[in-house]
C-alpha cells in the first residue's frame, strides 16, 4: 500500500482507532494498522473509502467479519463501517465501557470485544489522566 495512503488514512482519523476511539499516541508497543473495512477476501480494495485506521486489539478481532450477532436481539448485524456510519449515532461511553445504542453498535463492540478487560484498563487509565475520550 502507498505510504501517502496510508499518512491520509491516519490523519482522517485523528491518530485514533475508529472502532474503538484509542489514541493511536497511548498504545504501549503496537502501532495501529491501517485495515480493509471490506477484507480483500469479500472483494475490498485498497482505495482510502475502504481503510480505516484500527489498534491491534480492534483490528485483530474484526478480522474479515462484516457481520456479527447482536447480543440484544439475537438477529445478524452488520459491523460498523467507519466510512459510512457515524460513531456517535452506535456508540456512546459510560464511563470507560463502550454501550452501543443500535444493533450495528452492540454487535460491533462483541465481535471487536471493545470491553475486555484489558481495553477497559488502558481507557480506564488515560481517563484518569484526562486523555480519554
Amino acid at each position: 500500500m502507498d505510504p501517502s495512503v496510508r499518512l491520509q488514512v491516519r490523519q482522517r482519523a485523528g491518530h485514533r482507532c475508529e472502532y474503538c476511539r484509542f489514541p493511536e499516541a497511548y498504545a504501549a508497543f503496537t502501532p495501529f494498522h491501517v485495515e480493509h473495512i471490506v477484507a480483500k477476501q469479500h472483494g475490498g480494495g485498497d482505495h482510502p473509502s475502504n481503510l480505516a485506521l484500527a489498534c491491534h486489539h480492534c483490528n485483530h478481532h474484526k478480522g474479515p467479519n462484516l457481520t456479527g450477532i447482536d447480543p440484544r436481539t439475537k438477529m445478524i448485524a452488520k459491523l460498523f463501517h467507519p466510512r459510512r456510519h457515524d460513531w456517535r449515532h452506535h456508540f456512546r461511553w459510560d464511563g470507560h465501557v463502550l454501550v452501543g445504542r443500535t444493533a450495528i453498535g452492540r454487535a460491533t463492540i462483541a465481535v471487536l470485544q471493545m470491553n475486555d478487560p484489558d481495553a477497559l484498563n488502558d481507557r480506564d487509565a488515560l481517563l484518569e489522566e484526562g486523555l480519554f475520550p
